[in-house]
């Protein structure tokens, strides 16, 4: 047992090391819990497999291999590509535990290799401290761990020891503590105050506030946009470094989703090396897209509008940030009063103050959210026709903010709808050619997709597979056109962070004679929390597409970046609709969240059980554990085979002595062979115990069994068998099977 723990104590932390250090690679869930279990799981089974002296333990990957298999069958042919692409991180995290346990073992038997990993880790903790870049506490908490162990070790080695010397036994012993520790400082939380020092502590806060009171008012007309990752004009860097400046505060109900994307740069012309916006045109953009949207969806299915779009109010206030840009989702129905009256202006689809913003300043707007990856909505958007002006106009004054004498405000009347679907054409697809590489490429990726939806989401798709990277270094110099762009990043690095993606997006989008534009903005992950603090880290860039007669569809191909998420479709119109109209889709309170839509009976009684999830997962398992055992079986037989009449007798008396044990009979100390035959003979008869006589001869009396020992005390072995399974009644069979197997495998002296 010393030894197992032994190799743990340094193959555990190794691999939480390597799992997490690792977790941006891969697409891996945004929770670690499930990066854990799966990397316990793999080195409980490494092991097993290296500790376990039985054949049995070979089985363990098997089932697991089997049943992933049965999993991967399940999926259907359009869904198994995309379920193998997320579910990668389970390979890459077993993959890397096991080489980690490998790893660990080796440590665990060099000194020398334990003192370099220790200073290795040691080293990079110190570099990333020195470059201001932050691992995850369970990566910094399991590399103290290995250090402190290789400390313990070699302090222990340079004692003098009497009694207990086993220097592997003492490290074990002492290793809970060292783990404790370690898991103690990985639980706390770090605080976000500063400790209370008494008077100097409230006296440099209260200068602080001064100071910062002091900053505000001097830079009230400053703007720090381009601090935060945006800039007017898109540029690349070589380098980007994350920090947690808080910007903005978000609140909103659950029925916002897990993930709101901001809007609040958006950039049409691309020159090779940076984006910038042309189009600076004050029309509402931003309104006739959401009215677009909305009115396709209502053209389509009128009684089930919430199962493609949902209305959301979201609150937002600045904190340390200013700036004359207004942030929001997409789709945002724009109204004066929301935004504190007619404070701002549009400006090629951007919202942007008259005055500058910042800290307290405050905004309620409500836009649309789009249930984006719910094949539903993808039948919709295949399906879906134009909005014709009866359906605009009845959302346009349902939703559109009010002159004073009542009549709806200009700009979005079904002929400024026309005209703004021209205007979206000519601005976001300009002629976007292609090198001849990078044709063939598209043409391969491209190949059998019968329509423009079709093509984005294997776009999506691929881009996401690319390596997500915060260094890729400057673009290079003979990258001077979106050709040269797509050419180096697409066919030579494959590797960026958000603006390069997103890039690459658009760019092969246009190609494709689809309009697409650059987005610069926050990406808020909520988890299900009603308030939360944007800071300056979730600064992102994403690609938005325009289909004509639906509107602007966002995209997510940076690696690493969870797509919207999908809810439920509605069954009933009466559980979709709220007040009296048969076209009103205002969402109520009482329906805030869109996973509620289902009625609970209705979904019971609909509730159609999948046969072949559970059975073809469970029948590869099983057909391997018949073919395994079989193949076990086969072997023991063949191992019998070889044993002589001596080596027979003495498996068989050890399989006898087994049975009695199950049957609830074990020799007393210091009872002899012929005592313990006349106890055991009150309750089981003599003829099944005549192997103890036997075995009496051999022990006292030097005599070797012959065959008729062996027969004898095979006979009694078939008798007491009888006896077991009447005493065990359904379970006998796995008790025959444990004796079947006794000794395989090992020499019997």
């Amino acid at each position: 047992m010393t030894a197992i723990l032994y190799d743990l104590l340094y193959a555990i932390p190794l691999s939480l090391i390597a799992v997490i250090t690792g977790k941006p690679y891969f697409v891996s869930p945004e929770k670690n819990l499930p990066i854990y279990f799966v990397t316990l799981a793999a080195l409980g089974i490494c092991t097993a497999i290296r500790h376990w002296e039985n054949r049995l333990k070979y089985g363990i990957p098997g089932v697991i291999i089997a049943l992933g298999a049965g999993v991967i069958l399940i999926q259907g042919p359009e869904k198994r590509g995309e379920f193998l692409y997320a579910s990668q991180w389970i390979l890459w995290t077993a993959l890397a535990a096991i080489g980690c346990y490998v790893a660990g073992c080796l440590v665990a038997r060099i000194r020398i290799l334990r003192r370099v990993t220790a200073a290795g880790l040691l080293i990079a903790l110190l570099l990333l401290l020195f470059f201001y870049y932050w691992p995850e506490k369970m990566v910094v908490a399991a590399s103290f761990m290995v250090i402190a162990l290789v400390v313990a070790d070699e302090m222990q080695r340079t004692w003098e020891k009497s009694g207990y010397v086993d220097g592997k036994g003492h490290l074990v012993s002492i290793a809970p503590f060292i783990a404790g520790l370690c898991f103690l400082v990985f639980l706390i939380p770090a605080s976000t105050e500063p400790y209370d020092w008494g008077f100097a502590v409230r006296l440099w806060n209260r200068a602080t506030e001064y100071v910062k009171l002091t900053v505000r008012w001097i830079h009230s007309n400053d703007e720090d946009y381009g601090e935060l990752g945006f800039s007017e004009d898109g540029r690349f860097r070589g380098n980007l470094s994350k920090s947690d400046k808080e910007v903005l505060e978000l609140k909103s109900g659950k029925d916002a989703g897990r993930i709101v994307y901001l809007t609040g740069k958006i950039m049409d012309t691309f020159d090779g090396r940076k984006w910038t916006a042309q189009y600076e045109a004050s029309n509402r953009d931003r309104m006739l897209d959401a009215l677009e949207t909305a009115s396709a969806v209502m053209k389509y299915d009128p009684e089930y509008v919430r199962n493609y779009v949902w209305r959301v109010d979201l609150k937002l206030k600045f904190k340390e940030f200013n700036t004359k840009y207004y942030f929001m989702p997409s789709k945002t129905i724009l109204s004066a009063e929301q935004l504190g009256g007619e404070t701002y202006v549009t400006r090629g689809g951007d919202v942007i103050s008259k005055e500058n913003l910042g800290y307290g300043t405050e905004y309620t707007v409500t836009f649309l959210r789009l249930n984006m990856r719910h094949e539903g909505f993808w039948t919709f958007l295949e399906e879906a026709e134009e909005p014709d002006e009866e359906t605009w106009d009845g959302l346009r004054y349902q939703y559109e903010a009010r002159n004073g004498d009542g009549s709806a405000r200009d700009g979005t009347t079904y002929a400024d709808y026309l005209e703004y679907r021209k205007r979206m054409k000519a601005t976001y697809l300009p002629d976007t050619p292609v090198s001849e590489a990078t044709e063939e490429f598209l043409g391969k990726l491209f190949s059998g997709a019968d329509s423009d939806l079709e093509k984005l989401r294997r776009l999506e798709v691929l881009l996401s597979s690319f390596q997500y990277d915060l260094a890729p270094g400057k673009l290079p110099d003979e990258v001077q056109s979106p050709e040269d762009f797509l050419d180096y990043f697409l066919l030579k690095t494959q590797k960026g962070y958000c603006s390069h993606f997103a890039t690459a997006f658009v760019l092969i989008a246009r190609s494709q004679g689809i309009p697409a534009r650059f987005v610069q903005g926050f990406y808020v992950p909520k988890d299900g929390q009603e308030t939360i603090t944007v800071k300056s880290s979730m600064a992102h860039t994403w690609p938005e597409v325009y289909l004509e007669g639906i509107g602007w569809l966002p995209f997510e191909p940076t690696p690493e970046k969870a797509s919207m998420e999908t809810w439920t479709f509605a069954k009933k119109p009466e559980e979709i609709l709220s007040g009296s109209g048969g076209n009103d889709w205002h969402v109520g309170e009482e329906l805030a969240d869109p996973d509620l839509l289902l009625d609970p009976e209705e979904e019971e009684e609909g509730v159609v059980i999948q046969w072949k999830v559970i059975l073809i997962p469970l029948g590869l398992v099983l057909i391997f554990l018949f073919a395994f055992l079989l193949i076990d079986c086969l072997l023991v037989l063949a191992w019998r085979r070889k044993l002589s009449d001596v080596q027979r007798f003495k498996l068989a008396c050890k399989k006898n002595w087994r049975v009695l044990a199950y049957l609830g009979f074990s020799a007393n100390e210091g009872e002899t062979l012929e005592e313990f035959a006349a106890r055991a003979g009150q309750e089981i008869s003599e003829d099944s115990l005549t192997f103890l006589g036997d075995q009496e001869l051999v022990a006292y009396a030097g005599k070797l069994p012959t065959a008729e020992m062996r027969e004898r005390a095979e006979e009694d072995l078939s008798e007491l068998m009888e006896l077991l399974k009447e005493e065990k009644g359904r379970w006998y069979f796995l008790y025959r099977y444990r004796i079947f197997r006794m000794e395989t495998g090992k020499k019997l002296n």
